[in-house]
């Protein structure tokens, strides 16, 4: 019997288009080549087209069936292609990759315009909107009601000039978002710190050394090599002892896209700015943000101000106490005359933090074994869901570090397909992020199509007969993004366009955040966090200490977040063409919730890629706003059991499973009785003072 390959070597097509035989249909990575995708993606705008061009010339009335969903399934085959390559670029970032990514986004953009100002099409998809939809069910009610606005909002109103003008902004964005990310991918890439003298590693932790030691042999140098890539930036600012260190390595963090050189992102930010100014004006909008949150549960600005201004009002005090308190510890340590400046935050916090608890990252790290931390939330989902985990180690992926599962629900009936890329590697996007290769949908046939999910960190890669040991912060990200697989995962709706995590932006990071809620609670812990040599459970007291420490510096990271939410408010509520200095206006704009002393060379706008180049643009203040809901929500599991299968349930049937077939308020206040509640929040952070309007 052949097996995959050889009949692919006989039928000689693009793996991209023939039929995928491998096991679930998963995408034949290892048959894949990059001069395979631009073919197939040309490929599938063809296939569409035709799909298009028989809705627009059918002699029949148009319908939903005819009409909406037909335009709705058409699209699928090249979504997969195209998803099959973001999970490649989204972990190997070079060159040759960028170029075809390059052409693939502007091919799509061009193809996505063509179908949104296609009037025929369009006409008919008004036929239906206006027509009489009493005998549509509620999801189909919700696609036709999104497919007609995307419509509307993607141009098909525009006329004459317009028409091409909205082509021009948009192929340029498309252009300016892929340099954008360029440019971050390659300034941080471009920068590391070689260390000769053993002393100045003191303070770090053995593993961070050996790592460091292992990168510096492998690029041909002696000592030690730290890096921009947060597993090696994020623990060399908190715990090396050397300052002028801690100062240069925070200097090189923080002024990425913004050093003057060939990968400054600056006059990137400002152009992109103003031609989604331009974009929104064109299609009526008074600046971007009104665009952009006519599609949000925020629905306007004054939402989302008030959202901030609240937590601002209920969390500035506390933060400022907090700021205080590791400046007094630092001055302490160091002396009367000591100069705290923004390198010394994470450093003198952890100390603090580890003698006012008694608790470290390097004493959390044994119990948090990423094979055991994998084993946890995989545990959870079974005690939550019934959902089951088998790793699969044939499928083909898309980088040797990859592992794959197969999900199974209660019922033994195959969920999913789930790749997990774990760790950090030059070129690799930085951050964490769930995405989908394949949607989960049930075709025109009553076919039933599963999604295949990917799951992706960046945790230091182990040395050989070295274990990956989690900090408490990394096991939260594992967890967040586990969260947005399983929205993926149970995914159960008819249409491909409405599956999980096709919702609105600032309802996708609840089913990621409310996992977060379950690091911290005994009753899930004690079930797998056991020391990786020993096999020992974690102490008692170390689960108390976890517990208690979950408040510490929550009101300084609310309030970071909160700035990080005014900053792309900011950015996208402009009304004229932006020409001023981007630094000057970031640091304008966050003046008030300063905490730390101004450093006017660093920034995070030219390096924000959630808003300039990813897709939270006039949306990054969503994170707040599904912690409002993450926490509300977890205080049901909290009222009647955080393992209570009941509870669970209604989340999986209200939120995880519904994808976009109804309003997300609707789905939440399903699921919660009532809508949301900000208190849950403030309880959680352990924050006293509430904003009278709350």
């Amino acid at each position: 019997m052949k097996n995959y390959k050889e009949e692919r070597n006989i039928t000689g097509n693009n793996p991209l288009l023939a039929p995928y035989i491998t096991p679930f249909g998963a995408v034949p990575y290892d048959l894949i080549t990059l001069n395979d995708f631009i073919p197939a993606v040309k490929e599938c705008i063809k296939e569409e087209e035709k799909a298009i061009e028989r809705i627009c010339n059918d002699n029949e009335a148009a319908t939903f069936e005819n009409t909406i969903a037909a335009f709705d399934y058409s699209g699928t085959r090249l979504s997969v292609v195209v998803c099959a390559f973001n999970a490649l670029i989204n972990s190997r970032s070079y060159d040759e990759i960028l170029t075809v990514e390059e052409e693939m986004q502007l091919l799509c953009t061009e193809h996505q315009n063509n179908i949104s100002l296609n009037e025929k099409l369009f006409s008919r998809i008004k036929e239906v909107y206006e027509g009489d939809t009493s005998n549509l069910d509620t999801a189909q009610k919700r696609l036709l009601e999104q497919t007609y606005q995307g419509f509307v909002r993607g141009g098909a109103n525009l006329k004459g000039e317009d028409r091409e003008r909205y082509r021009d902004l948009t192929a340029r964005l498309t252009t300016l978002s892929l340099k954008f990310q360029e440019n971050s991918v390659k300034d941080s890439d471009a920068f590391t710190l070689t260390i000769t003298d053993s002393k100045d590693l003191e303070g770090l932790p053995a593993d961070v050394v050996e790592a460091a030691a292992a990168l510096a042999k492998e690029n041909g140098n002696e000592g030690w090599t730290f890096t921009l890539h947060r597993p090696s930036y994020l623990p060399f600012i908190t715990y090396c002892n050397n300052r002028g260190l801690r100062r240069q390595m925070y200097m090189a963090y923080n002024t990425i896209g913004a050093k003057g050189n060939e990968y400054d992102n600056r006059e990137i930010v400002k152009e992109i700015v103003n031609k989604r100014l331009e974009l929104a004006r064109l299609l009526g909008y008074n600046t971007y943000s009104d665009y952009i949150l006519e599609e949000r549960m925020a629905q306007n600005t004054d939402t989302v101000f008030s959202m901030l201004g609240k937590l601002t009002w209920s969390y500035l005090p506390a933060a400022r106490k907090e700021m205080d308190t590791i400046v007094e510890y630092a001055r302490k340590c160091e002396g009367d005359g000591f100069d705290f400046q923004r390198w010394d935050f994470a450093y003198y916090s952890e100390k603090l933090k580890e003698e006012k608890y008694s608790l470290s990252d390097e004493m959390i790290r044994p119990y948090f074994e990423l094979n055991q931390a994998i084993h946890g939330a995989f545990y959870l989902a079974t005690r939550l869901y019934g959902i089951t985990f088998k790793q699969n180690h044939e499928i083909p992926t898309f980088n040797p570090d990859v592992k794959v599962w197969e999900v199974y629900d209660y019922d033994g009936k195959y969920l999913a397909l789930l790749y997990c890329d774990f760790f950090a590697r030059k070129g690799k996007h930085a951050g964490a992020w769930m995405d989908s290769i394949m949607p989960q949908y049930r075709d025109a046939d009553g076919n039933e199509h599963r999604p295949h999910i990917t799951l992706s960190t960046n945790y230091r890669k182990p040395l050989p007969g070295k274990p990956t040991l989690l900090s408490h912060d990394e096991f939260n990200t594992l967890m967040h993004e586990f969260g947005h697989c399983l929205h993926g995962i149970l995914s159960d709706v008819t249409y491909p366009g409405q599956c999980s995590p096709n919702v609105l932006w600032d309802f996708v990071e609840l089913p990621s955040q409310i996992m977060e809620n379950f690091a911290t609670e005994e009753e899930f812990l004690k079930h797998f966090a056991f020391h990786h040599v020993t096999g020992e459970d974690m102490p008692a007291d170390i689960l108390a200490k976890i517990k208690e420490a979950s408040t510490f510096k929550a009101a300084y990271q609310c309030i970071r977040q909160v700035g990080l939410g005014l900053i792309d408010q900011a950015w996208h509520n402009i009304s004229a063409p932006f020409g001023g200095d981007v630094l000057e206006y970031e640091q304008q704009v966050t003046a008030a919730l300063r905490l730390m002393p101004v450093i006017n060379e660093t920034g995070i706008t030219p390096q924000f890629g959630h808003i300039m180049s990813g897709g939270y643009a006039a949306g990054y203040y969503s994170y707040k706003w599904a912690e409002v809901l993450d926490a509300d929500a977890f205080s049901r599991f909290k009222e009647e059991g955080i393992m209570n299968m009941k509870v669970a349930q209604s989340f999986r049937d209200n939120i995880l499973s519904k994808g976009d077939s109804e309003h997300p308020m609707t789905l939440y206040m399903q699921f919660r009785g009532r809508k949301p509640q900000i208190e849950p929040l403030l309880e959680r952070d352990g924050i006293e003072t509430i904003c009278p309007h709350l």
